[in-house]
C-alpha cells in the first residue's frame, strides 16, 4: 500500500463520513474533495477542475434543460388530465395508469421533476377517490427511479457512470445499450410493486379536514381584547405576538366582521377578537398578562369561516397546502427570513415535515425539500404562488394555463435530440446541445427559466467529484480495493463479484448520494473487471442500475425525500417495501446483466 493509495482511501472514507453526517451540502462536499485531492498533489490543477469540463457534465445539463421545455410548456400537466380519466374510481387502475405514465417518461425527461409534477395531481385524485395518497407515491417514487434506468439520458447517474467509462478509455456507452436489461429489471419491479409490494405499503391516512389534519382545533385559541387591555391601541408589531408571546395571530374579528390582509400594522381595539395559534401555556400567560380572555364557543365560529372568508374584492379565502420543492430557494430559510406573507402574499398555519406537525415556533423553523405548509389565500393567490415554482400546490387545483402552444415544438425537440443519439448521428452531447438553443428559439423556455431550472447542485457535485474516480485510478487505489474484492469473492467467479457489487452500491446509495457512490465504485468495477481477465462492463453497468434503483431509504434517492412528507411515511415504511424490492432486482440483476453485457467476448 503506497503514500498515495493511503491518501486516496482517506479522502475517500472522508467523503463518505461528511456525506453521512448530512451537516454540509453535498456540493459543498464534491468542492471540499477537489479541493483536498488538488492540494495534496494526488491530481494536477487542471485534472482537478476537468469535471467541469467532461461532457457527462455538460449534458446533465442540457437534459435539465429540455425536461424544463417540457414541463413549461404544459405536457405534464396535459398527462395528469389523462391519468384523472383512465383511472375513474379504482384504486388499482390509479396506480397502474400512473406507473404507465411515470415509467417512460423518466426514462426521457429527468425524473425528479417529474414526480415533482405528478405528486399534486395525483393526489388531488387520490383526495377525491378517498384513496390514502400513501399507497400510490412509493410506486410512483419507485417506478421513476426504474424508470430512469431504461435510457442513458433518464438519469445524472447514467450519464455519470458514461463519462466516466470514456475517461478511463473504454467504448462509449450508446443512448440505448442499457435498456435490455434495464426493462427486464424494470418489468420485475412493478411485477413486485404491483403483488406483494402493494400488500406492504402502507396506509397513512391523510385527513381530508385539513384544520384537523394539522391538530389546529388544539392549537388555535380565540381571545377576547378587554377594553383594559394594554394590547389595545397598538399594532401587530408593536404587540410583539411572535416574539414576547410565541403566538401567531391567524385572524381579527371585529364587530362581526373579519379583518382580511393582516400585516404588521394592522392595530388593535377593544373588543376584538383574535385567532391565535400557538403552544396552551403561551395562550395562558397572554392571557394573564394582557387582559385578554379566551372567548368560549367563538373559536369554532372562527374555525369554520377559516375556509369560507373572502377577502376585501369579495373573492372566496380558502385551505391549502403547499410543498416545497427540491431545489426551491426556499428552503434552509425560515418564515421570518423570507417575510413569507409579504413576499407570497398568503399566511402559513402550519407545517408539516414528514407528516408530523411541527410543534416549535413557526417562524423560526428552517424549511426544508419536502414540507408541507397550510396556507389560506384565494384562487388567484394560490395558483400565482404555484406557477412561480418555488412553491407546489397539492391537490386537485385550476393549474395556471402554460404556454401551450409551444408544447408540440417541446415533443419535437426532445423527439429529435432522441433520435440523432439512438442512431448514431451524432453524440448525445451534441444533439442534447442542439436541443437546448432549439428550446430557445421556439420559445418553449427562457434562458432565464433555463437557469432557474438547473440543479446546480447536482452539477457541482457531478464535476466536483470526477477527479476523485481519476485520482483512484491514477495511484492505483482501484486495483488494491478490486484485489481485495476478489478475494472475497474468488469462490464465486465473476458472478459471485457483479453481484457483491450490486449489493455494494445498493448499501451505499441508501445513505449517501446515488452520484457519489457511482464515482466511488465505477472505477473500482473497471480494476475489477481487468483483474479477473473479463469485460468490466457487466460491473459498470451494476453499479449503474444499482445505484438509480434505491428503494430502501427516503434519504437514498431524492423523489423518495420528495414523497416522504406528502405521502405521511414513516422511515420504517421504506425498509419494509424497498428492501425486499432491493433484494429481488439484487438476485435478478446478477442473472441478467451478464446475458447482455457478457464477461467474454470474442
Amino acid at each position: 500500500m503506497t503514500r498515495e493509495i493511503v491518501l486516496t482511501l482517506a479522502i475517500t472514507l472522508g467523503a463518505l463520513v461528511l456525506f453521512l453526517w448530512n451537516r454540509l451540502r453535498v456540493d459543498v462536499v464534491g468542492l471540499i474533495v477537489m479541493a483536498t485531492l488538488i492540494v495534496v498533489g494526488l491530481v494536477t490543477p487542471r485534472e482537478g477542475i476537468s469535471g467541469f469540463a467532461n461532457e457527462a457534465m455538460i449534458t446533465v445539463a442540457a437534459m435539465f434543460v429540455l425536461s424544463s421545455g417540457l414541463v413549461r410548456t404544459g405536457g405534464i400537466d396535459i398527462v395528469g388530465r389523462w391519468i384523472k380519466r383512465l383511472a375513474g374510481k379504482s384504486e388499482y387502475r390509479l396506480l397502474l395508469v400512473s406507473l404507465a405514465v411515470v415509467i417512460p417518461t423518466s426514462a426521457f425527461i429527468n425524473n425528479t421533476p417529474v414526480v415533482v409534477v405528478m405528486i399534486p395531481v395525483v393526489l388531488g385524485i387520490a383526495r377525491s377517490m378517498g384513496v390514502a395518497p400513501s399507497r400510490i407515491f412509493m410506486p410512483i417514487s419507485f417506478g421513476s427511479q426504474m424508470g430512469g434506468t431504461l435510457t442513458l439520458i433518464g438519469t445524472s447517474t447514467n450519464l455519470l457512470v458514461a463519462g466516466l467509462v470514456l475517461e478511463l478509455g473504454y467504448d462509449r456507452i450508446r443512448l440505448f445499450d442499457i435498456t435490455p436489461p434495464a426493462t427486464a429489471l424494470m418489468l420485475i419491479g412493478v411485477l413486485y410493486l404491483l403483488t406483494v409490494g402493494r400488500w406492504l405499503t402502507p396506509v397513512r391516512e391523510t385527513a381530508t379536514d385539513l384544520v384537523t389534519s394539522y391538530e389546529l382545533r388544539d392549537y388555535l385559541s380565540v381571545l377576547e381584547v378587554g377594553s383594559e387591555s394594554p394590547l389595545a391601541g397598538r399594532s401587530l408589531v408593536e404587540s410583539r405576538f411572535g416574539t414576547e408571546y410565541g403566538l401567531h395571530v391567524v385572524g381579527i374579528e371585529r364587530r362581526g366582521a373579519r379583518l382580511e390582509s393582516l400585516h404588521g400594522d394592522t392595530r388593535i381595539e377593544a373588543g376584538d377578537f383574535l385567532l391565535v395559534r400557538g403552544k396552551v401555556a403561551n395562550i395562558a400567560r397572554i392571557e394573564e398578562t394582557a387582559n385578554l380572555t379566551i372567548a368560549g364557543p367563538r373559536p369554532e365560529f372562527l374555525l369554520e369561516r377559516l375556509s369560507g372568508s373572502k377577502d376585501s374584492a369579495g373573492a372566496a379565502r380558502r385551505l391549502a397546502e403547499v410543498i416545497i420543492p427540491p431545489g426551491s430557494p426556499v428552503a434552509g430559510h425560515s418564515l421570518r427570513e423570507l417575510h413569507f406573507r409579504g413576499r407570497y402574499g398568503v399566511p402559513v398555519l402550519g407545517i408539516q415535515r414528514h407528516g408530523e406537525t411541527l410543534r416549535e415556533r413557526m417562524r423560526d423553523v428552517l424549511l426544508r425539500p419536502g414540507d408541507v405548509l397550510l396556507v389560506q389565500g384565494t384562487a388567484e393567490e394560490l395558483n400565482s404562488i404555484h406557477s412561480g415554482g418555488e412553491l407546489a400546490l397539492l391537490g386537485a387545483v385550476a393549474l395556471p394555463e402554460r404556454n401551450r402552444r409551444k408544447l408540440k415544438y417541446a415533443v419535437a425537440i426532445l423527439v429529435a435530440v432522441v433520435a440523432l443519439a439512438a442512431f448514431e448521428v451524432m453524440p448525445i452531447l451534441v444533439s442534447g446541445l442542439l436541443g437546448v438553443i432549439a428550446m430557445f428559439l421556439a420559445g418553449c423556455v427562457t434562458p432565464d427559466q433555463a437557469y432557474e431550472d438547473v440543479d446546480w447542485m447536482v452539477l457541482v457535485l457531478l464535476g466536483a467529484l470526477l477527479p476523485l474516480g481519476l485520482a483512484m485510478q491514477k495511484t492505483g487505489t482501484a486495483e488494491f480495493i478490486a484485489t481485495g474484492m476478489l478475494r472475497a469473492s474468488e469462490p464465486f467467479g465473476p458472478q459471485g463479484a457483479l453481484a457483491g457489487f450490486y449489493v455494494v452500491t445498493t448499501l451505499l446509495t441508501a445513505v449517501i448520494s446515488n452520484n457519489a457512490a457511482a464515482v466511488v465504485l465505477t472505477p473500482i468495477a473497471v480494476a475489477t473487471g481487468v483483474a479477473l481477465g473479463v469485460s468490466p462492463l457487466p460491473f459498470v453497468i451494476a453499479v449503474m442500475l444499482a445505484a438509480s434503483n434505491s428503494f430502501m431509504t427516503p434519504i437514498g434517492y431524492q423523489t423518495n425525500t420528495f414523497i416522504y412528507g406528502p405521502g405521511g411515511y414513516r422511515f420504517m415504511d421504506f425498509v419494509r417495501v424497498g428492501a425486499p424490492l432491493n433484494v429481488v432486482m439484487a438476485v435478478a440483476a446478477t442473472i441478467i446483466i451478464p446475458l447482455f453485457f457478457p464477461f467474454w467476448t470474442d
